[in-house]
């Protein structure tokens, strides 16, 4: 899925959403700089477990510390770490610095859970759609039947009580 299509589909099912352009960002940082708070800014993280038979989209506040030995056990699975570029594009056709909830839409494996912090619900929160060239800013329980509809599992985790190294 395209971020054209992503528009598509949510004009389609009659979601509102609001979408920023601006320059390539790949870092939360330089989104800091440029998007305006319109909603809450999160970061997005895509993690494989230790045998790269799992993986995950991570979805937090900008703000939050995910201690990554810790987010294994609340999920179940085995020890977590960042996935390649090359393990992006593949399971979720987006390219570095463009990691987005919305890329489970591209997952025809079904594999990828999708892990929202629990401070998340009933929010309007922010994404890419698709690209890092553009910041999305939507409300979850309009976009939630979407994820939850494609077959992938959706979690939602307290992950503001982790402790130790955070990920950023």
């Amino acid at each position: 899925m395209t971020e054209t299509e992503l528009y598509a589909l949510l004009d389609e099912r009659g979601i509102p959403y609001e979408t920023f352009h601006h320059k390539a960002v790949t870092t939360v940082a330089e989104a800091d700089e440029l998007v305006p708070r319109m909603a809450i800014p999160t970061k997005n993280l895509f993690l494989r477990d230790d045998k790269k038979r799992e993986f995950f989209v991570v979805v937090a506040n900008e703000n939050t510390a995910i201690d990554l030995k810790h987010l294994h056990k609340q999920l179940g699975s085995r020890r977590l770490s960042f996935a390649s570029p090359d393990m992006l594009m593949d399971k979720l056709g987006l390219v570095q610095g463009s990691v987005t909830p919305f890329g489970i839409l591209n997952d025809e494996s079904r594999e990828v859970t999708l892990v929202f912090d629990e401070g998340l619900a009933h929010q309007r929160f922010d994404a890419h759609p698709m690209v890092n060239t553009a910041t999305m800013f939507i409300e979850m329980d309009d976009v939630l039947p979407i994820f939850e509809e494609r077959g992938n599992p959706v979690v939602f985790c307290d992950l503001t009580c982790q402790t130790g190294p955070a990920a950023e």
